[in-house]
């Protein structure tokens, strides 16, 4: 046969047969999708008219017709074992057919078996023949009475006949005929891409190019992407004590996360889940996947989802160029042991269906072409790969075709770091029009884009993308990462291995630590402190501390010229971390700095500023110091690494943010607690607002345990310009608290946390139940204590207003979803059997006509009379409109005026009061639409003045 049907696998394979069903026999054939489908893979109610040949006539079926699908995954070498395979599923079929006790519904009219066995065509004797014959025989034998032991049989027998004696005819599709089928089918051919071949996709190129000579264009692009292979194939973290570490194979470090369960409450992967959706979405008009194409991955800080979107580009590079004759042994050795780790995670090797990939930072997008009102992302994307082809470029246009020939995978990396609200709206819009656009020119494209999941409330393109949420690792998955880990980073170092393995179970066994556990980068940090001999704290803040003081004391102890430096100056090399870790977190919020970075020039100049602080002289006496602070932090300590040609970051974002933590809580608690108000609406700053928050509970200091708690708890009383008394802040961020651990060992703040946390219960269209029923599981299962706390506060909110008990509901509903994923024991999950604790009211139907009277009797009251009433009433048409219409785009103007005005904001509030519980659907798109640009203003000038 000319076409490897193997290759498909078998849903691969059904989706073939199903393309081929439609465009032999018309669009009346319905394929069904994965699941219980009663034995018909395909089916047809009405006329199929089968065109005739040179040895067969044309003929008309007019009924019920039935197509299965029947993929063998390996076939044999000899013909008569593959027929004896085919018969053995088509026997099982009928016979479950047959059967009037099994449940299966109405036997067809019409059958046709689809299989990739290539059966002989001998006439009479051949496998196509004999099956034939034996499907014949089958039903024939069925009027056989000569086996009737009883009357029963008899009785039982006849009863077959009749439900079999339906069956009018049958057709069988082999491989040959397939093999032909898709021959003369191109467009259905080139919609699966196990079909196309390294050739096949890197000269049909040479079709579209603009730039590049024709001759030069197949060699150049096949070079491109060897490339990319080898070239992005390690990823670095720990590489202390080395200018340029020698990073890691992302093979050796990829783990397949956990995400949410489907459900049913079945365990899916994302690595699973992403790679089943590529085999399946193919060209839409060819409509086999049923459902939003394209997938939303969000998950916490540390969660890899960088790491995880670099090894799936990673994994299709090799599929595209797995059968290239051009490779060399490294490229040989990148592609076996890719497959090898994708058959460790459960996979059959590389992807069948071969798709062009690409990964765009979308931070480094945003900075360099997010605000070109002529930018496209599909024009950066011509411009990424003409970077690494040396005889010339590819333009957007050759782009645009190719993707309208050959299957596509692209990763948008990093949504959450594209902050600035206009950068960010624009480059949502980009987004949705690339998918759109690709949808209307029956693109055969996968679009998988990473975020965080706090601030993340656009739903882009809900028509297309699918959300799915990562969980946090279980402790076995956690062990076992962190001993893979281990042993890539520390390879022959046995003793080392050992050492750390055993720490890693005994951190698995000990209450606290395992809630740390939760992520690939908080497994790993553990497994350096553990190495460097350091003690493991049970919460996030000590434990990111934990690795800056590991890195640091290693290097101290080495025999090297740069230890006394580091020994005499680790307060000021610390200092020049803190305020490079702040000052690039604020950069990064804003529009033209997306990548935080800054040259070495503005590192030297804060180095100087950090020296002349301490009382040095870095101008003139003590300009050597200032050299080897930067050289240590930039070639010893190496946190801060190169980034473009000139530029130093973080190279890990959660340890820029702890730095900009400690930064925001030097000095005076009452200035710390000043920043920490400022930043606490900001998707940006929370995860910093967190580690800021756990260093100021690392110290047995009460008063500024005190300070965080009283703050959360007044945060929202105050904060009309984000409308804080209807949309609070404060109860997420007591959840972040509660779940970072910092306060479990202080019960009088933590039950302060858990009060002002249940005040989320309150929440109309609770973005995330799921995430909140995690952190209430986790707390319940730590402290009997917490669980009680936490049942009686869902029995109030189970009885109270229909908008709390809906969201009550929806949470508590995920409790045991949430105590599987967490490993919560048996108390912490009987939270699922908690009822309301007193009778549920129910409210009169005047009462949203009354709270309406209510708010626009505030708004006459207090604003008529003022200088704002224009301002004040714009706000209220627009809040109207927005209530009636939901256009986002024309009503947001006149309400962020009005809350950029303090008097203004305030009356609105108070007039928003009245409505918000009454009136859920728009407290959601003031919440969700509206206030998330006053979220993230960038606040970076003004923390800077207050420094």
């Amino acid at each position: 046969m000319q076409h490897d049907l193997e290759k498909l696998g078998p849903s691969g394979f059904q989706d073939l047969a199903a393309a081929l069903a439609v465009a032999m026999c018309g669009r009346n054939v319905q394929a069904l999708g994965s699941g219980r489908d009663g034995g018909r893979d395909m089916f047809c109610r009405g006329t199929i008219i089968w065109s005739g040949s040179k040895t067969e006539r044309g003929e008309v079926w007019d009924g019920y017709t039935v197509f299965q699908v029947k993929h063998k995954e390996r076939l044999a070498a000899r013909p008569s074992d593959n027929l004896a395979w085919l018969w053995k599923q088509v026997k099982a079929e009928l016979e479950v057919w047959a059967n009037p006790d099994s449940g299966r519904g109405q036997v067809p009219d019409y059958l046709v078996i689809v299989s990739n066995v290539p059966l002989t065509p001998t006439p009479d004797s051949g496998g196509l023949a004999q099956l034939d014959q034996r499907i014949a025989a089958y039903i024939q034998d069925l009027s056989d009475d000569s086996r009737d032991v009883d009357d029963a049989a008899a009785a039982r027998r006849t009863a077959i006949r009749k439900r079999m004696a339906r069956l009018r005819k049958w057709r069988i599709w082999d491989g040959n005929q397939i093999d032909a089928l898709v021959t003369a089918h191109a467009g259905i051919r080139r919609a699966f891409g196990s079909f196309l071949t390294v050739p096949d996709v890197f000269a049909h190129l040479a079709d579209f190019t603009d730039k590049l000579p024709l001759d030069e264009l197949e060699s150049g692009l096949r070079r491109q992407a060897r490339l990319a292979l080898t070239g992005d194939r390690l990823i670095y973290f720990d590489d202390a004590g080395s200018a340029y570490g020698s990073g890691t194979p992302i093979e050796e470090v990829a783990i397949d996360l956990p995400i949410t369960p489907a459900d049913d409450g079945g365990p899916r992967t994302v690595f699973g889940y992403i790679l089943d959706r590529a085999e399946r979405v193919l060209k839409p008009r060819l409509n086999l996947h049923h459902g939003r194409r394209h997938i939303v991955v969000a998950g916490g800080p540390g969660n890899g989802k960088t790491t995880m979107s670099k090894f799936l580009v990673q994994v299709f590079r090799a599929a595209l160029l797995a059968e290239g004759t051009d490779l060399g042994p490294d490229h040989i050795e990148v592609i076996e042991t890719t497959a090898k780790t994708l058959r460790g995670m459960g996979r059959d090797g590389l992807p069948k269906n071969r798709r062009w990939p690409m990964r765009i930072d979308l931070a480094e997008y945003a900075e360099e072409q997010g605000l070109s009102e002529d930018s496209t992302l599909l024009r950066w994307i011509a411009h990424k790969v003409s970077q690494r082809l040396n005889a010339g470029g590819v333009s957007a246009g050759t782009l645009d075709s190719w993707m309208k020939q050959w299957p596509w995978f692209l990763v948008l990396d990093g949504l959450d770091e594209v902050t600035e609200p206009r950068s960010r709206k624009r480059l949502i819009a980009q987004i949705t029009e690339f998918v759109t656009e690709a949808e209307g020119d029956n693109c055969d494209l996968l679009v998988v884009v990473t975020t965080r999941p706090t601030g993340y409330v656009e739903n882009i393109a809900p028509t297309q993308f699918e959300r799915v949420n990562l969980s946090g690792l279980d402790v076995e998955q956690a062990v076992h990462y962190g001993i893979r880990a281990t042993r890539v980073r520390l390879r022959g170092d046995l003793d080392k291995i050992e050492r750390i393995e055993t720490q890693l179970r005994r951190a698995a066994e000990n209450e606290s630590l395992r809630n740390l556990m939760q992520t690939p980068l908080q497994v790993l940090i553990m497994t350096i402190i553990v190495e460097g001999s350091g003690r493991l704290a049970p919460d996030r803040y000590n434990l990111f501390w934990g690795y800056y003081d590991t890195v640091l004391r290693r290097e101290r102890a080495k025999p090297m010229a740069f230890a006394r430096l580091l020994e005499e100056h680790a307060p000021h090399i610390l200092d020049l971390h803190q305020r490079v870790g702040f000052e690039l977190q604020i950069r990064s919020e804003e529009s033209d700095g997306s990548t935080a970075t800054m040259d070495l020039r503005e590192l030297r100049d804060i180095t100087w500023q950090v020296l002349h602080e301490a009382g040095f002289h870095p101008s003139d006496t003590d300009s050597a110091l200032l050299d080897q602070i930067v050289v240590a932090a930039t070639h010893r300590l190496v946190l801060l690494a190169p980034r473009g040609a000139e530029g130093v970051g973080f190279d890990v974002r959660s340890l820029q943010e702890l730095m900009a933590a400690r930064f925001l809580t030097n000095g005076p608690l009452e200035l710390a607690m000043a920043r920490l108000e400022r930043v606490a609406a900001s998707p940006h700053w929370r995860n910093t607002w967190v580690f800021a928050a756990g260093g100021l509970f690392v110290e047995p200091q009460s008063h500024q345990h005190e300070a965080i708690v009283s703050l959360l708890e007044q945060i929202d009383a105050d904060a009309a310009f984000r409308l804080g008394r209807i949309c609070p802040i404060g109860p997420a961020l007591a959840l972040d608290l509660i779940d970072d651990g910092m306060a479990r060992a202080q019960p009088r703040f933590h039950d302060r946390l858990l009060a002002l946390a249940f005040a989320i219960l309150h929440t109309p269209n609770l973005p995330d139940p799921l995430a909140v029923a995690r952190v209430l599981v986790r707390a319940a299962d730590h402290s009997e204590r917490a669980r009680e706390l936490i049942a009686d506060a869902l029995r109030q909110a189970l009885g109270a207003d229909p908008v709390t008990r809906r969201t009550a509901e929806e949470v508590q509903a995920l409790i045991d979803i949430a105590g599987r994923e967490v490993g919560a024991g048996r108390h912490a999950r009987t939270l699922t059997a908690v009822r309301a604790k007193a009778p549920r009211r129910a409210t009169s139907a005047g009462c949203l006509d009354e709270q309406w009277e209510l708010y626009r009797q505030t708004l006459v009251e207090l604003a008529d009379a003022t200088d704002i009433a224009s301002t004040v009433d714009a706000a209220d048409s627009a809040v109207r409109q927005l209530r009636s219409s939901g256009d986002i785009d024309a009503q947001s103007q006149p309400i962020l005026a009005a809350l950029a005005d303090p008097d203004a904001a305030e009356i609105l509030e108070m007039a928003l009061e009245h409505v918000a519980q009454v009136d859920p659907e728009l407290l959601t798109i003031l919440r969700d639409r509206i206030l998330p640009t006053v979220h993230r203003a960038p606040v970076g000038e003004e923390l800077r003045s207050m420094s």
